[in-house]
C-alpha cells in the first residue's frame, strides 16, 4: 500500500535541504520505525492524509517558508517517537495548528454560532477521512463591559476524533464536548462535566454553515 506524498516519511529526503512535500511512505517497505507504526495503524494513516491536505492548503495561502519550517520540526518529532501514542499526539498537534492557518480554514467547513449570552463560536470541520474528522472549536465572549473596556475572553479545543452516526466527542480534562451533525449546514454542540473555560466562555450552541 502506498500513501501519496505522505508527510510522515519526508524526513528521509533531508530535513534541511529538500522540499518537505516531496516524498511518500511505501508501506511494503517502511523506511523507519515510525513508518512501520504508521503503516500498521489505520487511524494514523487517516491522520497522515489529513495533514497532507491541510499542509498543501497552508502552503498556498500562508507564509510558505514558515509553514515548511514548522513541518520539518514536526516530522523530526514524529520520527523520534517510540510508540503509536506519541505519533498520534504529534499528528493531532500539527493538525490543530494547520486548521488555524488561512489555508486550513479555506479547505475546511466553517460554522458559526451567536448566542444571547455574548458568545460568538466558530467550528471548523475537516473530513471525514476514513471515519475521522479534524475539529477546531472556539468561542469569544464579550462581557457587559464591552470590547472597548477589554471585557473579552476566548477559549477553545481541537482534536481528531471518530465521527459515528453523525456524532463526535471532544474532551478537555473533565469536560466532555459533544458534536452532533443535524444536517449539512448545522451542528449542535453541547458540553457536560466540569468545563473550566475562560470566564464567560461556552462552546455549546447551534453552529450554522457560513
Amino acid at each position: 500500500m502506498r500513501i501519496s506524498r505522505s508527510v510522515a516519511a519526508m524526513v528521509v529526503i533531508g530535513l534541511f535541504a529538500a522540499p518537505v512535500e516531496a516524498a511518500g511512505i511505501d508501506c511494503a517497505k517502511p523506511a523507519s520505525a515510525s513508518d512501520h507504526m504508521i503503516c500498521r495503524d489505520k487511524s494514523l494513516l487517516a491522520r497522515d492524509a489529513i495533514v497532507r491536505d491541510l499542509y498543501a492548503a497552508a502552503l498556498k495561502h500562508d507564509e510558505a517558508d514558515k509553514i515548511r519550517e514548522r513541518q520539518r520540526r514536526w516530522i523530526a518529532t514524529v520520527q523520534s517517537c517510540g510508540d503509536a501514542a506519541c505519533i498520534r499526539q504529534a499528528y493531532d498537534d500539527q493538525i490543530g495548528f494547520l486548521l488555524t492557518t488561512k489555508g486550513g480554514r479555506s479547505t475546511s467547513a466553517d460554522f458559526q454560532s451567536n448566542t444571547s449570552d455574548g458568545n460568538e463560536g466558530h467550528l471548523a470541520i475537516f473530513g471525514p477521512v476514513d471515519g475521522l474528522v479534524a475539529v477546531s472549536l472556539a468561542s469569544t465572549y464579550v462581557g457587559p463591559g464591552g470590547a472597548e473596556a477589554g471585557d473579552v475572553n476566548a477559549d477553545g479545543v481541537d482534536g481528531v476524533v471518530p465521527l459515528t452516526r453523525e456524532h463526535a466527542q471532544l474532551s478537555r480534562d473533565a469536560c466532555k464536548i459533544s458534536l452532533d451533525r443535524l444536517n449539512a449546514k448545522t451542528w449542535r454542540v453541547s458540553q457536560a462535566g466540569v468545563c473550566d473555560f475562560a470566564n464567560g466562555v461556552t462552546l455549546q450552541g447551534t453552529y450554522l454553515k457560513q
